[in-house]
């Protein structure tokens, strides 16, 4: 690790020895029932690269009543959560509240209520099958990358998806049983694994124009090298590992996505959700047989102030950068959106 984030790893260190007591307390009182609380239905995995709109689906599915996710509280505290969430996540987002933290991330103030990614509470969890270790060391990334999500063997295939199994039973246990909704990038490149543990499983794929998706993860890179990593990685080398992980996920996506069984997967624009939010997820629940698209969904949408993304400045050189390394993508999903981010 890099010695000038030495005050990330204080903050890791102080949340782990802080609350020890109530893990014990928590592996005493619910870990064992994990073992006999099988999902009553397989679950809803939103797949797509980061920053393809894949967060903003995530909160839309689970407003259902009928389902259930991870939020940001759930996946960084997922060791203590059965027994803190209701009086802990409520003080933290009062403390957030009154200090006014930032969650830079998604560029909105800081509730830890809000959804948040599966595989981050893999690694909260310490599983050594995590790939977000790549996120707390950049440097091994790519590394981490192909042996959890490209490449692993059936040993870590199998470690992989007990954990990840583990996470959703507690997910569902703590919600009364309610399907889970999962969201982490890193599927879009396991399907057969995911289909082989949940074979009646549902499948969101998001897309979104590449050029966005390009600035939108450099600017995601920026904010985990700033607050979480433990160690930095030089601009241009952001900028590579970017080219190459949005290739080799989405084009292992294109490839595995026919085994997915008739009725089982949808795949939307993300700008179409935006312009016609009611309409495209519409398509989703009837493509998906979901049912009716619940009242609660609707009124989450009326609620919600109009989306404006930031732009940014593409030089031409770039441009033609992306486009060469990400030619397949442009041709498998022609984008129809400006080129901005979230």
């Amino acid at each position: 690790m890099d010695l000038r984030c030495l005050h990330h790893l204080a903050g890791l260190l102080f949340r782990y020895t802080a609350f020890e007591p109530l893990r014990l307390v928590e592996r005493s009182l619910f870990d064992g029932a994990l073992e006999s609380a099988p999902l009553a239905e397989d679950p809803i995995f939103v797949l797509g690269h980061w920053r393809s709109g894949t967060s903003y689906l995530q909160t839309l599915l689970s407003r259902d009543p009928r389902h259930t996710t991870s939020t940001l509280f759930r996946s960084l505290f997922v060791d203590i959560s059965r027994v803190s969430e209701s009086w802990l996540q409520p003080l933290m987002n009062l403390t957030a509240r009154v200090l006014r933290l930032p969650f830079s991330i998604q560029r909105m103030p800081l509730q830890l209520d809000i959804p948040a990614e599966c595989d981050i509470g893999l690694c909260s969890w310490l599983s050594p099958h995590s790939y977000t270790w790549g996120h707390v060391f950049p440097r091994s990334f790519s590394e981490r990358f192909e042996r959890c999500v490209l490449g692993p063997s059936d040993d870590q295939d199998a470690g992989w998806l007990a954990d990840y199994d583990r996470f959703f039973r507690k997910l569902s246990r703590a919600a009364g049983g309610r399907r889970v909704v999962a969201k982490s990038p890193g599927d879009s490149a396991r399907i057969p694994q995911l289909l082989r543990r949940y074979p009646q499983a549902r499948f969101v794929y998001i897309h979104r124009d590449p050029i966005a998706v390009f600035h939108s993860n450099r600017y995601l890179w920026g904010v985990i090298q700033r607050e979480f990593a433990l160690q930095r990685v030089a601009p241009d080398a952001v900028d590579q590992q970017i080219l190459d992980t949005y290739r080799a996920l989405l084009q292992r996506y294109l490839s595995q996505r026919a085994l997915v069984p008739p009725g089982q997967l949808v795949e939307l624009r993300y700008a179409s959700l935006r312009t016609e939010p009611v309409a495209t997820l519409t398509g989703v629940y009837d493509g998906l047989g979901l049912g009716e698209l619940p009242a609660e969904v609707l009124a989450f949408l009326d609620d919600q102030p109009g989306y404006r993304a930031p732009t940014y400045t593409t030089p031409p050189a770039l441009e033609a950068r992306i486009r060469e390394a990400w030619a397949f993508a442009f041709e498998a999903w022609p984008p129809v959106e400006a080129s901005t981010g979230a």
